[in-house]
């Protein structure tokens, strides 16, 4: 019946070393015994391993006990020997300095220590190692619950290209001030067997198996302690992706989350509803500029302005190829604002073509094109604007 619970390979190398002569200790027992124990480790958490490691122990305990009694009283030890003694035989160490003596010393030390409390030690060693295993397991395959405070949770991930998007999406948080150290809970079943080592690598990075959609998973997630809460569309091409995000904003609601939610919404029309089912902040689902999020978390209202520069609805970009020497940039921006143009925000440099955002107001660039934000209905030619620099 042991042998039964031991892999078909420890039994052959036991009988291996055996053959040969070789002296087969104690302590080689418990160690091949550990590394059957590890190689049939399953991968869940076995919910009986701690109540199982509790038993052990207790009956460890009553083994020790009883041993540490029995050497007081045929031994003629003191506590302190007595205890002393049991520890080092149970522990396979055998100094030597003390021994039991008479036969029922000895026959109480084969009883209860070796053919007891050794394998009831090694059993309580073997049922921690695996629970922690497993553990570890439940973790890196998304299955643990984290004890989480004023993190950020992301919910969902992008049916295509998700973990790219995801890794440049965390690396905009890691690179404002405000979420430098900030820890990130993902919420998707997007990665049944663990994250990819190019997320978990930039720290601070778990995530929960689970559906956004579930209470049970959001509780899981510590979504009512978060400090932002990001909605992400599924599919950024489907409507339908709309109704996921209501049905989640719904739950978060349901669950009295005040953090900052962010809400991705792929219909304009939709826009107010999910305002309505409690989003703070509703933008587009702009996968090829993920930092639009951040954004709209560190200074809210940019968003707006970021995602109207990937349209042509009201403001557009327009560039005016003119050569300006000797003029303030600030003088630039006001003459084109005053004369209805728009607004400057870029200028090409005559000597390197480079294009300079945001020059310093008073600095005197050699300018040989403006690019401004202008209104669909003011129409110039870059004559007009030459005469207004001029």
């Amino acid at each position: 019946m042991v042998l039964k619970t031991y892999p078909s390979g420890w039994v052959k190398g036991l009988c291996t070393n055996i053959k040969h002569g070789q002296k087969i200790t104690i302590m080689h027992l418990i160690l091949r015994w550990f590394a059957g124990r590890r190689g049939r480790l399953k991968h869940n958490v076995q919910h009986n391993l701690i109540q199982s490691i509790i038993n052990s122990c207790l009956l460890l305990t009553l083994v020790f006990v009883l041993h540490i009694g029995l050497m007081l009283h045929y031994e003629g030890l003191g506590l302190g020997d007595a205890t002393w003694l049991t520890f080092t035989t149970a522990t396979t160490v055998g100094y030597g300095d003390i021994s039991a003596s008479t036969t029922q010393g000895r026959l109480a030390t084969i009883f209860l220590i070796y053919l007891g409390g050794i394998f009831i030690f090694a059993k309580v060693v073997g049922d921690y190692f695996d629970y922690r295993l497993a553990v570890r397991d439940k973790k890196i395959k998304g299955h643990w619950s984290w004890n989480m405070n004023k993190h950020i949770v992301i919910l969902n991930s992008p049916t295509h290209s998700g973990e790219r998007y995801l890794e440049r999406l965390i690396k905009q948080f890691r690179a404002s001030i405000h979420y430098k150290n900030t820890v990130i809970y993902l919420l998707t079943r997007q990665f049944p067997q663990g994250l990819p080592d190019f997320i978990t690598q930039l720290d601070k990075v778990v995530h929960y198996s689970g559906d956004p959609r579930n209470p049970q998973d959001l509780i899981a997630v510590c979504v009512a302690q978060a400090r932002e809460v990001i909605i992400l569309a599924k599919d950024e091409n489907d409507e339908s992706s709309d109704g996921r995000t209501f049905d989640i904003l719904h739950r978060l609601k349901d669950l009295e989350v005040n953090a900052g939610i962010l809400a991705e919404c792929v219909e304009d029309t939709n826009r107010k509803r999910l305002e309505d089912a409690g989003a703070n902040i509703v933008i587009r689902p702009i996968r090829a500029y993920p930092e639009m999020i951040v954004r709209a978390f560190d200074a809210p209202g940019s968003e707006r302005i970021i995602e109207n520069m990937f349209n042509s609805e009201d403001d557009e970009y327009r560039r005016y190829d003119v050569e300006i020497s000797d003029m303030a940039w600030c003088d630039v921006v006001t003459r084109l604002i005053t004369h209805d143009v728009g607004i400057a925000v870029a200028y090409i440099d005559r000597h390197n073509d480079e294009m300079v955002y945001n020059p310093p107001a008073y600095a005197k660039p050699a300018i040989q094109a403006l690019i401004t934000i202008s209104k669909d209905n003011t129409m110039h030619s870059n004559d007009d604007v030459k005469r207004l620099v001029s």
